[in-house]
């Protein structure tokens, strides 16, 4: 009922509110539809119907080659597809927003025809493409003693070709008939033209059998539904259309009879505010008579800040009368030396609300503390122009004395970082503080009235606890300690905490006073540092210390129970490539995947942990026997069969791993570890992605590996390596041209090394760089040497290793030894093996490039038996193509050594390089590699490698008899 009388006077405004929104609605209903937007579609449709045309037409042009691409078949699918967009939403506008289904679906039923029709189209195109350059070169390269294949080919290519053109499919069985028998008679062929038979006749099964099926999709693109449906739906479109102009008709006649209703509201609404205007002033009469009986005073500003209105209250409290005050400013009722600083005063000019605490000047001299809350009105006979003001004040000066008592307690029981509580001498709360309710959740009303072990007790300490707690409390007067409380969220948490006695003065206890603070964190802290001392941060597993403590602990159980166990330890192969390809995040992310695979393999009571880098070790305290350990590690090499997803890169790992069982490979956690480790080592050599037992043969094996690698690193500080050289002949004149350098290491205790015996340790151990380094300008200096001397050399050839060309400052170090020696760039030839050409050949490329613009010669070494690409040969930048030796020594005996070595001639002469023949020993071969046009030869048949100061005896280095 009051909410009924509240709205009253509010009800014709709702009324005139609520018909003005029906007219508004009335004039967008009718105002919905236009001819315009019906002329509109229709342009649309038309223009679907005309891209599906199109679409037709190029599908046509496409399937006979007229057309070579898809790009203009896309953008009418395109545009098509925009169409129908938009004249979805005039149908859903028009109220049809299903109306346009049919011919959609259509549409993405002819999308997809489309794609299939590209994708067919596609592969019959290159299939042709590839059928006729393969009978191009079928043709070109045909013996011509081989007249009846030739027949057969020229028929079976001319079938094909005549079938793609007039398309007659009562010749296909013929045709694939043909096809078959080319691809049978190919196998007695010889290669490549065996292959190249068996490619065409597989392209040519494949156009003979795709034609009938992309005609079938050709036919179903051209009868697409699509037209249909879209004249059916803009049929639908129509009738609607026509609905809706007649609905609009109707609202505009309803409009103008709500427009009528409004006017009549209107002129009641004129009739209800005479009324209320005479109810307003019998209510000023009366609101005169309240502020007189106020318990506050009230004042009232004009515009111009002058008081015209106080009550009797007012009068009282400033001690001055009503006829003293009106007229004045607000200065006459403020102290003289605050006056212009006063807030109230600032508010009031600026006609802002104001609350807060000032001052008033009595006529006695005296101030009296007043609270003020005031605020602009409007003027009163509704003109432009600042408001007036109106405010109300109370004596507060009682309320000041008692604040300023409890302030200085207040603030100090407010604002301690500490929980304060205080109980009665019966241990029931009467107080806490804002941090109290900050720790434990429980507000001050939550916590008044109970006892704080009511409150906040844990439930986890006994009863003899507390009993200690009140002796203490009881005979000292204090006690403090840790203790576990538990929230109001029902989390437990530990305090640190303090609890004093208050006494009175005969001593009896009054009050109890606690304070206590939380000591989460710190609890927290000293775990975190605890785990961080045992475990690996990056994967949560063990690290080194944990695991050797628990290895300790599981050997000395093992003992005590005379059962065998086992650890293994495993890295990932190749781990510092990922790291350097995809960064050390991706090799983070590979590293917590492995360890996360590899837990859901354990047992209760292993052991994976993280030794450092890439290394794990697993600790398995109990075994049967070694097939227990065996079956493990199998399990875990099938875990790294499966790719790792690196932030959506997928990459394959391998991990090699080493076991040691105790108590036979050993009886301290040292020498086990020290045995697996070799073990580890051992599944590398083998092949990786394989795990291995230690053996006692692999320890000694392990040792000397080790020694090696240590000797080495000392090899050149020491002058222990030593060059030796093996000529190379020009194959005409049989005079020396150049020089390859060969590495050899005098090892003070095992005598003169060969290079298979130290370089794969180089290489594994990354010292290839230093001793590549050695080698190169070794050469060069020696090179310089000799034609100081007056020897025909010409250039010296180095061999280079892929680890040293990942090296990014490899060709600075080329540059740096050919300022510091001296050398003429064409005097150095860089060899290295066809292989390393697959290894990151964009950069290799570059680098080559980048060498051959100094001068510098690069030669392929071993050309023929590694990765053998005619693709990276015809584009790097190669001067020389060295023949394996594997070929030459097959000349006598082999035809197929013979053809090889023909064939890599050439292709060398062709590709404008010069050819190499190594491994020459007889003169048969000599005479057999001049007859095929080899440019140099290099073998024992010259010279065996040899130092530099035999070289100048060797019969090579001589010219027209005389020595050089």
């Amino acid at each position: 009922m009051k909410v009924r009388v509240a709205l009253r006077p509010f009800l014709p405004w709702m009324l005139l509110a609520f018909l003005a929104m029906v007219l508004i609605t009335l004039y967008f209903l009718s105002a919905r539809v236009s001819s315009g937007n019906r002329v509109q579609v229709e342009l649309q449709v038309r223009q679907a119907l005309g891209l599906d045309t199109r679409v037709n037409l190029e599908v046509l042009r496409l399937r006979h080659r007229q057309l070579l691409d898809y790009d203009s078949l896309a953008i009418s699918g395109a545009q098509a597809e925009e169409l129908l967009q938009a004249l979805q939403t005039d149908f859903e506008r028009i109220g049809l927003p299903g109306a346009l289904q049919a011919a959609r679906e259509s549409w993405r039923l002819k999308q997809r025809e489309m794609e299939d029709f590209k994708r067919q189209n596609a592969v019959l195109n290159n299939s042709l493409q590839h059928f006729v350059n393969l009978a191009t070169q079928l043709h070109s390269g045909w013996d011509a003693s081989w007249r009846a294949p030739a027949s057969l080919l020229n028929s079976v290519t001319r079938d094909v070709l005549i079938f793609v053109n007039a398309q007659q499919t009562e010749d296909v069985s013929r045709i694939v008939a043909g096809l078959d028998r080319l691809e049978a008679g190919s196998r007695r062929w010889p290669e490549p033209a065996a292959t190249r038979a068996r490619l065409l006749a597989a392209h040519g099964k494949l156009i003979v059998n795709d034609h009938l099926p992309l005609q079938r999709l050709m036919y179903d693109l051209s009868h697409s539904r699509f037209p249909e449906d879209m004249e059916r739906a803009y049929g639908e479109y129509a009738r609607a259309f026509a609905r809706a102009e007649i609905q609009a008709e109707h609202y505009r006649r309803l409009m103008a009879i709500f427009a009528l209703f409004m006017i009549a509201v209107v002129a009641l609404i004129m009739l209800r505010l005479r009324h209320t205007a005479q109810e307003l002033a019998r209510s000023h009469s009366l609101l005169n008579n309240v502020a007189d009986h106020l318990g506050e005073g009230i004042l009232s500003f004009d515009a111009r800040g002058r008081l015209n209105f106080l009550n009797r209250r007012a009068e009282v409290l400033l001690g001055r009368s009503e006829s003293e005050l009106l007229g004045q400013s607000v200065d006459c009722i403020l102290p003289q030396d605050e006056a212009q600083d006063s807030s109230f005063r600032a508010a009031l000019a600026a006609g802002r609300s104001f609350e807060g605490e000032e001052c008033v000047q009595r006529p006695d001299g005296k101030q009296l503390p007043v609270a003020f809350l005031g605020g602009p009105m409007a003027r009163r006979d509704g003109s432009d122009g600042p408001p007036g003001y109106v405010t109300s004040f109370r004596d507060i000066s009682a309320q000041r004395m008692a604040a300023a008592r409890l302030q200085l307690a207040a603030r100090v029981f407010d604002n301690l970082s500490e929980a304060m509580t205080i109980t009665g001498p019966d241990g029931r709360i009467q107080s806490v503080n804002p941090a109290f309710t900050r720790i434990t959740g429980f507000t001050e009303a939550d916590a008044v009235g109970h006892t704080p072990g009511f409150l906040l007790g844990s439930g986890i300490h006994d009863k003899s606890f507390y009993q200690e707690m009140w002796k203490s409390l009881n005979e000292a007067g204090k006690w403090q300690g840790e203790i576990i409380n538990r929230r109001k969220s029902g989390e437990t948490y530990p305090e640190w905490l303090s609890i004093t006695a208050v006494r009175d003065e005969a001593g009896a206890i009054v009050q109890y006073l606690a304070l206590f603070s939380d000591i989460s964190e710190r609890k927290q802290a000293e775990a975190y540092i605890h785990h961080l001392a045992y475990h690996d941060p990056l994967t949560g597993l063990a690290n080194r210390l944990l695991f050797n403590d628990r290895l300790d602990n599981a050997m000395h159980q093992a003992h005590r129970s005379r059962r065998p166990l086992a650890i293994m330890l495993f890295d990932l192969d190749r781990f510092k490539s990922i790291n350097d390809s995809l960064g050390h995040g991706a090799g983070d992310i590979l590293l917590k995947s492995v360890s996360q695979r590899l837990t859901r393999l354990l047992r209760e009571g292993d052991t994976l942990g993280r030794l450092g880098g890439d290394e794990f070790a697993l600790l398995l305290p109990e075994i049967s026997s070694h097939a227990d350990a065996a079956s493990l590690a199998s399990r875990m090499l099938a875990e790294f069969e499966t790719p790792f997803d690196l932030d959506g890169r997928e990459v394959f790992v391998t991990t090699s791993i080493g076991i040691a069982v105790y108590p036979s490979d050993g009886e301290n956690p040292q020498t086990l570890l020290k045995h697996a480790d070799v073990a580890l080592y051992n599944a590398k050599d083998a092949g990786r992605s394989i795990f291995r037992f230690f053996l006692e043969s692999d320890s000694e094996n392990s040792l000397d590996r080790l020694e090696l690698e240590t000797d080495l690193r000392h090899a050149v500080a020491r002058d222990e390596l030593c060059l030796y050289y093996q000529p190379q002949v020009d194959a005409r004149t049989g005079l020396i041209l150049g020089v390859e350098a060969l590495v050899r290491w005098q090892h003070p205790r095992r005598g003169l090394l060969m290079p298979d015996r130290f370089i794969p340790l180089a290489e594994a151990t990354g010292y290839i760089d230093v001793l590549g380094r050695w080698c190169m300008e070794t050469a060069c200096r020696q090179l310089v040497e000799w034609q100081n001397q007056g020897l025909p050399i010409e250039r010296v050839a180095v061999n280079v290793s892929a680890r040293q060309l990942r090296n990014p400052d490899f060709s600075g170090m080329v540059a740096g030894i050919l300022r510091e020696t001296g050398i003429p760039p064409r005097g150095l030839e860089i060899e290295l093996t066809e292989s390393s050409l697959a290894d990151d050949p964009g950069r290799t490329f570059q680098l080559f490039s980048q060498l051959r613009q100094w001068g510098i010669r690069i030669a392929i070494d071993d050309f023929g038996t590694g990765y053998s690409s005619l693709s990276y040969l015809s584009r790097f930048p190669v001067d020389v193509v060295k023949i394996d030796q594997s070929f030459v020594q097959g000349l006598g005996q082999e035809p197929e050594a013979r053809s090889v070595v023909q064939a890599i001639i050439l292709l060398a002469h062709a590709l404008s390089m010069e050819t190499v023949a190594e491994g020459v020993e007889t003169e048969a071969q000599r005479k057999r590699l001049v007859e095929m046009g080899c440019d140099q030869l290099q073998g024992y048949l010259y010279s065996r490698p040899c130092p530099p100061w035999q070289l100048l005896e060797l019969p090579c280095v001589v010219d027209d008899g005389d020595a050089v």
